[in-house]
């Protein structure tokens, strides 16, 4: 049911953790998705902290950078991009837009090429995996059942599909109400 977008080989990227576009996306299109399934797919975003991807370009325009960058390094085939990473086990790579990514390995069979927002860059930002998670789920529950997004239901979906502690409140100008105002635009 996951509805992730197909992107060319060797690259691996999760848009569901890191990539505000396909988050709106997703709210808007799993609206019809069963409750489990959901709850399923909330707990693949992780309970860490992790970078968002805020801009412009898609993760198909990602993909097709980063080949691209990789095809004129001749750094595609698994061996070149592993002895690339180098003991580190990561290098940046920068995009049209400014933004910089993380290439480390992929552990997938042909997806070697691991792809992450990098960490404090330009249209990245840094967020906690659990107000991301509910951020995404109050906005699924307020298209879901046609309610507008208040602190009893995000609470709610908070304790009932992300097995969270409710929040006593939250602003817009900072953690989980930001992260909310950014995925609730134009949602």
């Amino acid at each position: 049911m996951m509805m992730e977008q197909p992107l060319p080989e060797p690259i691996l990227f999760h848009p569901l953790k890191h990539h505000l576009g396909f988050l709106k996306d997703f709210a808007a299109q799993s609206i019809a998705w069963p409750e489990p399934e959901l709850i399923r797919t909330f707990k693949r975003i992780g309970g860490s902290q992790l970078d968002l991807y805020i801009g412009p370009l898609s993760p198909l325009q990602i993909a097709g950078e980063v080949i691209l960058y990789l095809q004129q390094q001749c750094l595609l085939m698994p061996e070149e991009y592993q002895s690339y990473l180098g003991a580190g086990g990561y290098r940046l790579c920068s995009l049209s837009d400014g933004s910089a990514w993380t290439l480390r390995w992929g552990v997938h069979a042909g997806r070697h090429v691991h792809l992450h927002p990098g960490r404090y860059s330009l249209h990245t930002l840094r967020v906690k995996a659990n107000h991301l998670k509910t951020a995404l789920a109050v906005a699924i529950a307020s298209i879901k059942y046609n309610q507008p997004v208040t602190l009893p239901l995000l609470n709610q979906v908070r304790a009932g599909w992300l097995a969270l502690p409710p929040v006593p409140g939250y602003t817009s100008e900072e953690g989980l109400g930001k992260v909310l105002e950014l995925v609730l635009n134009k949602v």
